[in-house]
């Protein structure tokens, strides 16, 4: 064996970093930070005379091969990508058999120690969840899975932007894999169920992982977290998550409904793309619903509480009758078509079945309406946590307007409650012609 092959020395003892130390053209200052995977140094770059950040394999494990190709996995991954929103990388190199790269400096704290020391209002979560995915998208594109998104991979500045940093466990494609089939590597509590059970990954996995993020941020909480790792992986394949709205009063519902969609276990069922994610995020925001919502208003209608049953329900297709006749639907210009999508069950999956009823019954009521064209139920039906947009729905089904929504059935309190939020959606230009959010009190739930 040459002399020089340092890293296959498995008895090498290596020289232990402090101030002073020069490392090519970096000269440490002091160690900040230490990891499983790394030792961060703050130093200072000789030539370009800035602060940079030096990370360092741990010695105890520069004799371990998986451990250096992980290390070297973090740096190629990383320097590959050239995104605001996510870590740069000066350099890669070697000191005395210790892998090490150079980094950019970011001052600030981490997403989870953010989260602890603040409240988090709507406005900031969004905002912080779409920095994210811009950076998820950029590494995505460039063929990069993270396979480790959690809130302590992910850094906030004094000036809120984000990054995103070890990179240690993401897979490039046309690169092995790390680890053997079957076999997992992450942080439970963040994995998808496609990592708990050792299946191959792509960039849905990480917007899994985003879920649980966005979750946390929202209610203080992981989705699946347990008393051991074992009931939490099993709770990630098994257990359906509570809703936000449990922990948190007036979580935006399609914050919601974004975040449930994420949480879905099968990846054909989430978000196809970070892209998809941060197209409803940039609607909620331009809909000027998050400066209200942020400040936990949610605006309500003056009256008396409806008991009836089905009194909800004629609420909604009056409403949207009266306003229809306000658009002169029922001209002589010829007969409107609208698509009634399946409005989306906010609450527990065994209620889904109710918004399924709900949904038939405001579709049956509307087709009595005179001039107005409703389009069938199983055709409609197929969209049910559909990607596509609206205009392309509207396009495939021919319509001129779309009827969707949500529903959620409260039964925390002493009075079960059933909120309904329509919305309708003129196809051609995307823009909501109404909507409003309507709470009944159910007292005969069957009836109903």
């Amino acid at each position: 064996m040459a002399a020089d092959d340092s890293h296959d020395d498995r008895t090498r003892s290596f020289t232990v970093l402090s101030a002073g130390t020069n490392i090519g053209i970096y000269r440490i200052i002091e160690k900040i930070g230490v990891g499983g995977m790394g030792e961060v140094y703050l130093a200072e770059d000789t030539r370009m005379k800035r602060k940079v950040a030096l990370k360092f394999l741990p010695a105890h494990l520069c004799q371990d091969d998986d451990s250096r190709a992980r290390f070297y996995r973090e740096a190629e991954a990383t320097t590959k990508l050239n995104h605001p929103n996510i870590v740069t990388i000066f350099g890669v190199s070697e000191h005395e058999g210790r892998p090490c790269f150079a980094m950019e400096l970011v001052t600030g704290q981490t997403l989870g120690s953010l989260a602890k020391a603040e409240h988090l209002d709507f406005e900031r979560i969004i905002d912080l969840t779409l920095q994210i995915c811009e950076g998820l998208a950029a590494a995505h594109e460039s063929g990069v899975i993270h396979r480790d998104i959690k809130p302590a991979n992910i850094v906030v500045d004094e000036k809120n932007r984000l990054r995103l940093l070890d990179f240690g466990l993401a897979a490039a494609k046309g690169t092995e894999q790390l680890t053997r089939t079957g076999s997992t590597m992450g942080t439970v509590q963040y994995m998808s169920p496609e990592q708990v059970q050792g299946k191959g990954l792509d960039h849905r996995s990480d917007l899994f992982s985003l879920g649980v993020v966005v979750y946390g941020m929202i209610t203080g909480r992981t989705p699946f977290g347990r008393d051991n790792e074992a009931a939490t992986l099993n709770a990630i394949l098994h257990d359906e998550p509570e809703p936000p709205a449990r922990y948190k009063a007036d979580v935006p519902d399609e914050l919601q409904r974004m975040v449930s969609k994420l949480l879905e276990k099968d990846p054909s069922m989430r978000y196809q793309s970070a892209q998809g994610i941060m197209s409803d995020l940039k609607r909620m925001v331009s809909r000027s619903q998050v400066s209200v919502m942020s400040q936990g208003v949610v605006q309500r209608r003056r009256g008396p509480v409806w008991f009836v049953a089905g009194t909800g329900l004629v609420l909604v297709v009056a409403l949207l009758y009266l306003f229809m006749q306000w658009m002169q639907v029922t001209t002589t210009g010829g007969r409107k078509m609208l698509a009634v999508l399946p409005f989306e069950n906010l609450g527990l999956a065994e209620d889904e079945y109710f918004a399924d009823g709900i949904t038939e019954e405001i579709l049956v009521n509307l087709s009595q309406l005179s001039g107005l064209g409703v389009i069938s139920r199983s055709s409609t039906n197929k969209y049910k946590g559909s990607d596509k947009s609206l205009k392309q729905i509207g396009k495939e089904l021919g319509v001129d307007y779309i009827l969707m929504g949500t529903i959620r059935w409260d039964k925390s309190g002493k009075e079960e409650r059933l909120r309904i939020n329509p919305r309708l959606i003129q196809v051609s230009t995307d823009v909501d012609l109404w909507a409003d959010r309507y709470t009944v009190v159910l007292n005969d739930i069957f009836a109903v």
